[in-house]
């Protein structure tokens, strides 16, 4: 079924020259044992398989418990190198502060600087994060310890996606999509008509988006916009480290098959908020109080657990 999206947007949105402004932030990283707590020893805590085929060969999954927090996680990225988890989670007053957990060693930190820190994102060519929300955009180095603050008024994240070294975002209260580069703000043109909660874009330039309507695709160098599943609550989007587009969902995990624009559910995890993957392309998922690792195995070494890493 292919529908075109027709909202229009309400008003214009020009060009603007801005500039990255250096804030001499505090930064504080401590232990906020209070509101969460990590696995330090990361115990395998379940079993979890997927029963949806009849495949033979088809994946089971260890179900590792990464975090449990008091507020919900919300949205996640993976810094591919030093295999660190960054998080967003509500600090009990409406705010979002950022939660850094290094996936190898275990340690959980909070990182103090940013405001509002409801959307993130990776660079993972530079492996700058960025963070965004009712305060703009910050840019973190975490080599450096430095961290820059985007130079744009009444800039409202929803959403935040790189690629290629440019930053996308969505703004709120709209919900348009925006892309940032050269230091110049411009509308995603194959988007400015469609209201939008989360997009990402794949290494062949296609655009995945979903709102409260379903998910979409947009193929590179057309602005046809396809409905691929509408029948479902899309609530989050991530692609894994082979370019596969993944959509969590409040009945389950999907993942989008881009050749016959498809969309399959590949694990039947319901009320799963925000999700990614690590280095070694193991699924991380956040509910409405903890941060999840499945590890995927293969039937017949399900039972060896001295098999999972």
């Amino acid at each position: 079924m292919i529908t075109k999206i027709s909202e229009k947007c309400n008003r214009d949105y020009t060009r603007s020259s801005i500039k990255f402004k250096i804030v001499n932030f505090p930064f504080i990283f401590c232990c906020f044992t209070y509101f969460f707590s990590s696995a330090q020893s990361l115990k395998l805590v379940g079993k979890y398989c997927d029963l949806q085929t009849g495949d033979l060969a088809r994946l089971c999954y260890v179900k590792e418990t990464l975090a449990v927090l008091t507020h919900s996680p919300n949205q996640l990225a993976v810094e591919k190198s030093s295999n660190t988890l960054y998080f967003s989670f509500d600090f009990g007053q409406g705010e979002y502060i950022p939660g850094i957990l290094n996936i190898s060693t275990k340690k959980l930190t909070v990182l103090k600087g940013p405001k509002d820190a409801f959307a993130i994102a990776i660079n993972d060519t530079s492996r700058e994060v960025y963070f965004g929300g009712s305060y703009g955009v910050y840019k973190y180095n975490p080599i450096e310890k430095s961290l820059k603050q985007l130079l744009v008024p009444d800039l409202d994240v929803w959403w935040l996606f790189v690629k290629n070294n440019m930053l996308y975002f969505i703004k709120f209260p709209t919900l348009y999509a925006y892309c940032y580069h050269n230091r110049t703000v411009r509308s995603v043109e194959r988007l400015k008509t469609s209201s939008i909660q989360q997009f990402v874009v794949d290494e062949g330039n296609n655009i995945f988006f979903i709102n409260s309507s379903g998910l979409y695709g947009v193929k590179n160098e057309s602005e046809n916009i396809t409905m691929l599943r509408s029948d479902t609550k899309f609530l989050g989007m991530t692609i894994d480290n082979k370019g596969d587009v993944f959509a969590s969902a409040d009945d389950g995990i999907y993942i989008v098959d881009r050749i016959v624009a498809k969309v399959k559910k590949v694990v039947n995890i319901p009320g799963v908020l925000g999700l990614t993957f690590d280095k070694n392309n193991h699924l991380i998922y956040s509910d409405s109080h903890e941060i999840t690792r499945l590890v995927a195995v293969s039937s017949n070494t399900y039972n060896d657990i001295n098999s999972i890493k």
